[in-house]
């Protein structure tokens, strides 16, 4: 299922400055802000905000005569349906819905073009969803359970794979950069071929629905968002050119990536490789199941010290910065997903001895 999309259509000079100058007038009459960022590009976020549209003009020049010249839009597909919808996630179902709804946000600026002489040279197509490109995609899945605080508790002491890193966010209070209260969020980069400046490929987000809305200052009339969980996986331009690759995508076709073989293959993925699909018991009862198990007694006491470790560093990324082999240690938390188990145990003075795993609830 998807969340939000970052989507991009080149445009010539001409059409460019056209689409910029009827932009700008649009949003004087409607008295809304047009405005310069510190990167160059041109935002008139609030021109479209009964859908939750933001449109940015970005125009960049590059060496030998190269420039690269846009209308980019960030959007959540659900809010065209509605506006004030931050829960749902779109999916093949909603596809004609948000495809019509698209073409009706746009007749505004459409009619404003198209009634301008100079204009009359151009076919103006911005208002059909297939005409742009993927610049991000966000897949998302969302899980109910009323033991929402518990959960997220254990699951910000997952795994952090190897080539990620912790999002950290300065806190005044503190003075320090700390891990975000209310989710697990991690991020990777990637270096330019042709720059030294890294760029994120994929964000990986689990949190907790309803704290994130409060944070944000963002409406929900839907009570569920105060008992959901959500798991992300936001996939940037190389991110998403390997998936369109793998998958022979088009450049363009909006509603390809709401097909839902295609998230759920990059959910269950990043879910595996962070969180992982095995269940949440106590110390205790964990360390039974293992001793339990038909098995060699030197893998025994390694899963038992694996466990061990992990519940005395209270997370697994923090256990695999304390070893010294770090493939036998991965090696054991993959063993213990196998066996049903998650490294991360709950703490007993939860006084609840299991939870399943989210994809089982």
């Amino acid at each position: 299922m998807q969340h939000t999309v970052h989507m991009f259509c080149k445009l010539d000079y001409h059409f460019y400055s056209s689409l910029f100058k009827v932009l700008q007038e649009l949003s004087n009459i409607k008295h809304k802000k047009f405005y310069r960022e510190k990167d160059g590009t041109y935002h008139c976020h609030l021109l479209l905000e009964e859908t939750g549209i933001k449109l940015i003009l970005r125009s960049l020049e590059y060496e030998e005569g190269f420039s690269y010249k846009a209308l980019e839009i960030i959007m959540n597909p659900m809010r065209l349906l509605d506006v004030n919808d931050y829960l749902q996630l779109a999916n093949m179902e909603q596809a004609k819905s948000i495809y019509d709804a698209f073409k009706i946000a746009f007749v505004p600026i459409k009619e404003k073009f198209e009634s301008k002489k100079r204009n009359r040279q151009f076919k103006f197509k911005l208002h059909q969803l297939d005409t742009y490109s993927f610049k991000r995609v966000d897949f998302a899945i969302n899980f109910y359970t009323e033991h929402i605080k518990l959960y997220m508790k254990l699951i910000k002491r997952a795994n952090i794979p190897n080539g990620f890193q912790l999002f950290l966010k300065y806190r005044p209070s503190s003075k320090r950069y700390e891990p975000a209260e209310h989710s697990f969020y991690i991020f990777r980069t990637s270096k330019s071929n042709t720059k030294s400046r890294a760029h994120i490929t994929l964000n990986i987000q689990c949190y907790d629905k309803g704290e994130q809305l409060k944070e944000n200052n963002l409406p929900c009339e839907d009570e569920r968002a105060n008992y959901t969980i959500r798991f992300e996986v936001q996939c940037y331009y190389n991110k998403v050119y390997r998936i369109m690759k793998k998958n022979q995508l088009s450049k363009q076709g909006f509603s390809q990536f709401l097909q839902d073989d295609l998230s759920d293959n990059e959910l269950i993925k990043y879910f595996k490789k962070t969180i992982g699909f095995g269940d949440y018991y106590t110390l205790s009862k964990a360390k039974g199941i293992i001793e339990n198990k038909k098995m060699q007694i030197r893998l025994k006491e390694s899963l038992i010290e694996t466990l061990e470790l992990v519940s005395n560093k209270r997370g697994i990324w923090k256990a695999k910065e304390s070893v010294e082999d770090r493939k036998e240690f991965d090696k054991n938390i993959k063993k213990l997903h196998d066996l049903g188990i998650n490294p991360v145990t709950i703490p007993v003075t939860e006084r609840l001895d299991f939870l399943p795993c989210l994809f089982k609830i």
